[in-house]
Order: C-alpha cells, then structure tokens, then sequence
C-alpha cells in the first residue's frame, strides 16, 4: 500500500497565516485552485490509484475535486483527516500567539506529550493521532496491499501524525523542517507490516531519520 499525504491548496487565509480549523472553512482562493490542478497532473502520473480520501473541510474537498478529476478516481470524505482543532485558537494569527504554538510543538513532538490539547479547549495530538491511524488501518485491509490512496488534509495534522505513524519518521526531523506547503506531499509506503516514509514534501528521505524506535 502507498498513501500519498496531500496537504491542500493555499486559501486567503493561509497567506496570513490565520488559524483555521473547523468546518465549514475557508475556500480556495485562485492561487489554490491552480496549485490543486498542477498537483492533480503530478499524481495522476502515479500507478493504481485506488481513490481519493478528503478532509471534510470545504479547501480539503475542493482540491480533492481537482485532484480526482485529473486522477480519474471517486472522492470520500473521511471524517479521520480534519484538520486539529485549535480551540480557543481558532481565528488567531500564527504570529499573534508563536511562543505558544511553539510550546505546543514542544510537547507534542519533543516530550512525546500526546495528551497536551493544541489549546485548553482544543483536540490532543493523542486523538489526532488515533483517528488517522485507524483510516490507515482500514485502507490496509484486503484488497487495499497493492493499491495507492491520496489523502488529502492539513499541513498541522500530517505533522503531528506522521512521526508516529512511519516507523523511519524522527519527531525531530519533523520539527527541524519549516512546514509542509501547499499542495505539497509526503509518501509513504507499508513494508513489512510497518509504514515508512518515501519521501517528504517532494525530496527522498534522507537515511537515517529515526531517533528512537517505536
């Protein structure tokens, strides 16, 4: 199985970088729109794709939308790949409140401090965590060994979820790096029973990227 990680395309919000994590969201601005196609032509290069999986936020859907037409596969909505909620967050301005987003990463990613909420009224990394796994769980089920998924989601989730679902994927090498853009991906593949990471926002991953085992 190989799952495609697809962050969505860039919104009016995103050039501001204003906290947006709960539905119905944000919509594409032009630029996205173009992102999305551009991403579309790139996956459709791949081989056996076995369908597109989105977000249900409205950015996530829409470049899905674009992304499928190119692949000429069927869209689902997974509840699974929503962005983390921000809580009290939600609305602020990334460089309003860094030192506590920094914090958060901090806990989550350094200290292994999965029960920390993004904000006291915000989802836990624990959480995120759990509900991608199990998406990824059910794609690995029969029929689903040879086949490739996209799913299509949010540059803070993958982060989040992403050390502690790739077996080769370091927690520190995910905080060293600035960010997954939009419409840039991360691949990974299952390899004896584990899933490991391929590549990250479009460059193989440099050997070795683990730090501890899991």
């Amino acid at each position: 199985m190989r799952l495609v990680f697809l962050r969505h395309g860039q919104t009016a919000e995103n050039t501001v970088r204003r906290i947006s994590t709960r539905r119905p969201g944000p919509p594409l601005d032009a630029t996205g729109r173009r992102q999305a196609a551009q991403a579309g032509r790139r996956l459709a290069a791949l081989p056996g794709v076995a369908g597109v999986l989105t977000s249900p936020l409205r950015r996530a859907v829409e470049t899905a939308d674009i992304v499928a037409a190119a692949v000429g596969t069927p869209v689902r909505v997974a509840e699974e790949l929503a962005e983390c909620d921000a809580g009290e967050m939600e609305g602020r301005l990334h460089d309003d409140i860094a030192a506590q987003i920094d914090e958060t990463w901090h806990r989550w990613l350094r200290l292994g401090d999965l029960d920390h909420p993004f904000s006291p009224t915000g989802e836990c990394a624990r959480a995120a965590v759990s509900r991608v796994r199990r998406l990824v769980e059910r794609l690995d089920g029969p029929g689903g060994a040879e086949q490739t998924f996209v799913l299509v989601g949010h540059g803070t989730l993958f982060r989040i979820v992403l050390p502690h679902l790739c077996a080769n994927l370091s927690a520190e090498f995910v905080l060293a790096d600035p960010g997954i853009d939009n419409t840039e991906q991360v691949d990974a593949v299952r390899v004896d029973g584990a899933l490991r990471c391929e590549s990250w926002r479009g460059s193989p991953l440099p050997a070795p990227v683990r730090a501890r085992p899991r």
